[in-house]
């Protein structure tokens, strides 16, 4: 499934942004670290294919800890390779949270 572009620019997210605004936000935190315009990055493709070094990785994965409140796993951007596969194991895990919590 084909995410689609957003048009607008999402300064932020937090855990109750809904996974269009998380990939959004995403994609612009790439396109920054990798100093792209964000229309040139596609949520499919592997961020290693973009040249994403382990230093703008880990501080991506840091990113979103602290802006969705989870804790990832330090080897989920080699396992969940696209923005896109990242987007969905951030909202499983926000959803596992939610869920325990009840």
């Amino acid at each position: 499934m084909s995410a689609k572009r957003m048009d607008y620019v999402v300064t932020t997210v937090h855990r109750d942004s809904s996974p269009e605004e998380i990939r959004a936000w995403l994609i612009e935190r790439v396109a920054y670290y990798l100093e792209l315009p964000a229309g040139k990055i596609d949520p499919e493709l592997e961020l290693a294919e973009y040249g994403m070094d382990s230093v703008y990785t880990m501080s991506m994965i840091a990113e979103i800890e602290d802006h969705l409140g989870v804790k990832i796993d330090e080897m989920a951007a080699w396992k969940y390779s696209t923005i896109n596969a990242l987007v969905e194991y951030a909202e499983n895990l926000i959803s596992e949270q939610v869920h325990s919590a009840r």
